[in-house]
């Protein structure tokens, strides 16, 4: 554990060396953030029934959490793949002590960490200072207990998936098309634009069974009905977890043949 925090903390204080960079992406963030919230509250003053399917805090902040989830980069692990595999770099990477899939999530946590810490914070005081907290049914405590659980296990779906898309790469010369397609079944899913509850219950159904739409539970955790629904999310999480798991652990056994017969 202590060699995980060590790697996670150098490429997080590398990351710290781009301050300035990372404070206008913050200010980036803050300009959407104040979009979407103008956009939102025009759009429900002209249909006031869409309250009855999700009020507008919880709206607001939905879209907030996607795009904290978006902070943390793990989209890019993927590509930190097919860089290795383009450049030849994979093997030198293959010969460390820790196991390669290891080193690249730890990379891309390290990375992201200082940037996604300032931007939860930007969005929950943004949020909260434009519409106040979110409607939940269910205890306070409760909701941010859930909230922390649904954080982890989702966040780590989300690896997984990226890792498949990732593994890929040791077959196609161009792994991004399918890194692209999950990218936007999991912006579509997850609310990254519109709210899932806005959708026919059919699609709200799919992303609440899918592996794209359960792995930005941050967002689906900020609706009314979360606390409820906790159980639910959690289990679907891990199912989809353990599938690609399996599934990752298979091609990446594969990966390594292919590579050392290939050279």
């Amino acid at each position: 554990m202590l060699a995980e925090l060590k790697y996670i903390a150098l490429f997080s204080k590398n990351s710290y060396s781009t301050k300035k960079k990372i404070y206008f992406q913050m200010l980036n963030h803050v300009i959407f953030l104040l979009f979407n919230f103008f956009l939102y509250k025009n759009l429900y003053n002209l249909k006031p029934e869409l309250a009855q399917k999700m009020p507008l805090s919880n709206a607001i902040w939905s879209m907030a959490m996607y795009f904290v989830i978006f902070w943390l980069g793990t989209r890019r692990l993927s590509r930190l793949f097919k860089e290795d595999i383009e450049s030849g770099n994979v093997e030198m990477y293959l010969l460390r002590p820790m196991d390669y899939i290891k080193q690249k999530v730890l990379q891309i946590t390290g990375q992201n960490v200082y940037p996604f810490f300032l931007a939860i914070i930007t969005s929950c005081v943004l949020s909260y200072i434009l519409v106040g907290l979110p409607i939940v049914n269910g205890s306070g405590i409760n909701f941010v207990l859930q909230l922390i659980g649904i954080f982890i296990f989702s966040q780590i779906l989300m690896y997984l998936l990226y890792i498949f898309c990732g593994l890929t790469a040791f077959w196609l010369n161009d792994n991004v098309p399918i890194e692209n397609l999950f990218g936007k079944f999991i912006m579509i899913l997850g609310g990254a634009w519109v709210p899932v509850a806005f959708f026919p219950e059919i699609i709200q159904k799919i992303a609440y069974y899918s592996p794209f739409g359960v792995s930005a539970s941050l967002s689906l955790a900020m609706y009314p009905d979360s606390v409820s629904n906790f159980t639910r999310n959690i289990v679907v999480i891990i199912f989809w977890s353990i599938i690609f798991l399996c599934i990752n652990y298979f091609m990446n056994k594969k990966a390594l043949k292919k590579l050392s017969v290939n050279g």
